[in-house]
């Protein structure tokens, strides 16, 4: 190969090698042009959208559980002995019969209990008779059935209860006195929650 031959092929490469670097160029220009920088409304997006560690809100705590104010029930009920007795009576004022007693003592907390014994022994759950709580009703076959009549058991094996017109008043008797161990025939335990769902009559 001449000299002049040489030349042309270098001045050929060096043209090639000059297309090559501007098709490269190009090709930069072209691709910054496509993929562009992010946009403000991208950035937004981008920052708004929820991490995948977020935990979220944090739950609510859970309402408490209602209590009963048991001392306070008792003391209450203990204050209702001497009121008159009186049939289909509720009331301090007016008298008492033996639900009426019970139904009036427990409304003053809030709960409303059904307005016959039988009724009361049938919505509440049963207690044995070994674990009895101040509170507790205390049920008696006083007149042929098993829940003809109710007290409010006061702990230490007394009870408060509006027994009859023969007796006249609201009484405390003890649970071990003999007519009345002899005719009881079951406990029940009201339970705040336990009526959510009875409405005040």
């Amino acid at each position: 190969m001449n000299s002049k031959e040489c030349s042309q092929l270098l001045l050929s490469t060096g043209r090639l090698l000059s297309s090559t670097v501007c098709l490269c160029a190009s090709l930069m220009l072209a691709g910054c042009s496509v993929f562009g920088p992010t946009t403000h409304t991208e950035t937004a997006v981008i920052e708004s959208a929820p991490s995948a560690l977020d935990p979220g809100p944090a739950p609510q705590p859970a309402a408490p559980e209602p209590v009963l104010d048991t001392l306070g029930l008792v003391a209450y009920a203990a204050s209702m002995q001497g009121k008159p007795y009186r049939t289909a009576g509720d009331s301090p004022d007016e008298g008492f019969d033996c639900s009426g007693l019970v139904q009036h003592v427990f409304g003053r907390f809030d709960m409303y209990l059904p307005r016959n014994a039988a009724s009361m022994a049938a919505a509440l759950p049963e207690v044995p008779f070994d674990a009895l709580q101040a509170a507790d009703l205390l049920f008696f076959n006083t007149q042929g059935g098993p829940y003809s009549h109710v007290g409010i058991y006061l702990g230490d094996g007394r009870f408060v209860h509006a027994p009859s017109p023969r007796t006249g008043r609201v009484i405390i008797s003890p649970v071990s006195n003999r007519y009345w161990r002899n005719r009881i025939t079951a406990a029940r335990r009201p339970q705040p929650t336990a009526f959510a769902s009875i409405s005040e009559p």
